[in-house]
């Protein structure tokens, strides 16, 4: 009885999905009249309004999550899109700029670090071979110790073995300046998905003098993670690279290629046989994205001549986590998820039994009785955090069309969550005002999926909330006076602050904030079944419960920025610190 419940309240809600649901109000789209919930669509622009409200947060999530912003990954052309989309945004609603150097932007050292497409190569006899088909280069690590750099010419090759066999003592004299090729090791670490050689440690031919490395292993990897290897992998520019005092280069190949050297498979040749040479050239190096990573950031003056000089900020993360190589479809792939991944990523992947797939071929059914398959290879970030930074806007623009309060406003939009909290970092290391100016933060992330059906203790008014009484117990205490006197009080789940399960509090952008002892709490509608997969796309959001979060995040920012004195800070020995997250 209770499956065929479950089974029930399932189809029902992807009925939901598809548009079906009684008392979900149509909304003009160009010249047609469609469902919200009906399907991926790109929503036509409209003016918002002063108020927060739920058609102004729908109106601006289909421009900043649809499919031409490419997920939004931090450093490429989608995120820089959105961030200009943000600015322009912030300038439209007469904002100032409070980024660098009078604009609305804090650029980011980001950028991928890994190899040039254009500048790599390999060629045997004179005759190239094919990247990604037939070699990649090895990422340069403390563990297989090859170097960052290599080029060479006309170089004699040698055969030395199974890679990882240690027992095996090697000539120096065979090997010294010459390219050394070796088979792949007996358990290839490469087809777990490591990007180097192997993760097998093996400095044999580097201690010989080798002038490369290359492992036929090439054949063994994950056909994904070769795709990504001349994509490179985009972080904040690091003060040194490994293997840059290494000396011997190397690479992935296959077993057809090894062959081509030596004329015969590799398990036919003894160690030491020699081959045809080869030449080639690749570097392992730090660039800066061609369209930058950046945080927007616009200032609202208080109206109090002393206490204008102090800030009250607000803040949501404008990246996500881009493109997938493949394209799975949308239904399907919803339908395991919403049975065995609730959580989305954060829900470990496994086989479903007899009855979860019963569960997730019916929901697959219906989805196929309406429409055709929807292959998508896009992660929106509708929810994640698109909810947010449209929150973001919303509140901004609320607080521009209202009586500005005594303190001054900063509205931040960070860069780089989703690669470590990359621009909410450097933002509190390289302040565009004083830090200690600001006397209170407040991040927000995820505010899309908060349904009962979404998450535990959900509901059309709760909030998650972590973080309001760790540095200042007096902003818990206001935010919950704030809560109790407001028409719309919102249902406060403390639980994830009080068992930071899943390192809760250390995932998101408040923790740079906490790092330097700036009172902050954290607001979210929790983690759903499209964390982080290509479903996060706008027709799956809650709209009204969103505005109703930004009101109330709204409120609570008015009423700090309205004290006539600062939160008081806890001193260091009463604060919470059961979630420093290494800082």
């Amino acid at each position: 009885m209770r499956n065929r419940s479950i089974a029930f309240s399932l189809l029902t809600a992807l009925a939901a999905c598809s548009g079906s649901r009684p008392g979900n109000s149509p909304v003009p789209s160009g010249d047609k009249v469609v469902w919200p919930d009906e399907g991926p669509r790109t929503w036509a622009p409209r003016p918002t309004e002063a108020a927060i409200t739920a058609n102004d947060l729908r109106t601006r999530l289909y421009q900043l999550a649809d499919d031409s912003m490419m997920g939004r990954e931090a450093g490429t052309l989608g995120n820089f899109k959105g961030t200009e989309y943000i600015a322009r945004e912030f300038k439209r609603l007469g904002l100032q700029p409070g980024g660098d150097n009078g604009t609305w932007f804090q650029e980011l050292p980001l950028g991928p670090t890994g190899y040039e497409l254009a500048q790599s190569r390999l060629a045997i006899g004179g005759a190239a071979l094919a990247p990604v088909t037939d070699w990649v280069p090895t990422a340069p690590s403390a563990l297989n110790g090859l170097a960052a750099k290599f080029t060479g010419d006309n170089l004699p090759t040698v055969f030395g073995g199974r890679w990882g066999d240690t027992t095996v003592l090697l000539d120096p004299a065979l090997l010294r300046g010459k390219v050394v090729v070796f088979l792949p090791a007996a358990t290839n670490a490469s087809a777990t998905g490591t990007r180097g050689t192997t993760a097998v440690r093996d400095n044999r031919a580097q201690n010989a003098g080798a002038a490369a490395i290359l492992v036929a292993s090439l054949d063994g990897m994950n056909r994904a993670l070769l795709n990504g290897v001349f994509a490179g992998r985009i972080a904040m520019k690091p003060a040194t690279l490994p293997g840059a005092n290494a000396t011997a280069g190397g690479a992935n190949i296959s077993l057809a290629a090894a062959a081509k050297i030596f004329g015969k498979p590799l398990d036919q040749l003894s160690i030491g046989a020699t081959g045809q040479p080869v030449a080639g050239a690749w570097s392992y190096e730090w660039r800066m994205s061609k369209y930058p990573g950046r945080n927007v950031i616009a200032i609202l003056p208080g109206t109090d001549p002393t206490l204008r000089a102090t800030y009250v900020l607000i803040g949501a993360h404008n990246d996500h986590i881009g493109m997938n190589a493949a394209a799975p479809d949308h239904d399907s792939l919803r339908a395991y998820n919403r049975i065995i991944r609730p959580q989305g990523a954060n829900d470990a992947a496994r086989t479903p039994t007899a009855t979860e797939q019963h569960l997730i071929d019916s929901m697959i059914a219906r989805a196929r009785s309406i429409r055709p398959i929807r292959r998508d290879s896009v992660n929106n970030g509708a929810d994640d955090d698109g909810s947010g930074t449209v929150v973001l806007l919303e509140i901004a623009e609320r607080f521009a069309t209202q009586t500005p309060p005594r303190r001054s406003m900063i509205f931040i939009s960070h860069v780089g969550e989703e690669k470590g909290l990359l621009g909410s970092r450097w933002f509190v290391d390289h302040p565009t005002v004083p830090l200690d100016s600001i006397v209170a933060a407040h991040n927000m992330d995820m505010l899309g999926k908060g349904r009962v059906t979404d998450v535990r203790f959900g509901g059309p008014n709760s909030v998650q909330m972590l973080g309001s009484r760790r540095l200042s117990a007096q902003f818990g205490e206001l935010v919950d006076s704030v809560n109790a006197v407001r028409s719309e009080p919102m249902v406060i789940d403390y639980s994830w602050d009080r068992t930071n399960a899943l390192n809760r509090f250390c995932r998101s952008d408040q923790v740079s904030y906490f790092a330097k002892s700036i009172p902050v709490t954290y607001f979210s509608l929790g983690y759903a079944v499209d964390y982080h997969q290509p479903t996060d796309e706008p027709q799956y959001i809650d709209y009204d419960h969103g505005a109703k979060l930004g009101r109330f995040v709204h409120d609570i920012a008015e009423a700090i920025a309205n004290r006539p004195t600062r939160l008081t800070v806890l001193p260091p020995e009463q604060r919470d610190m059961s979630a420093r997250c290494g800082n």
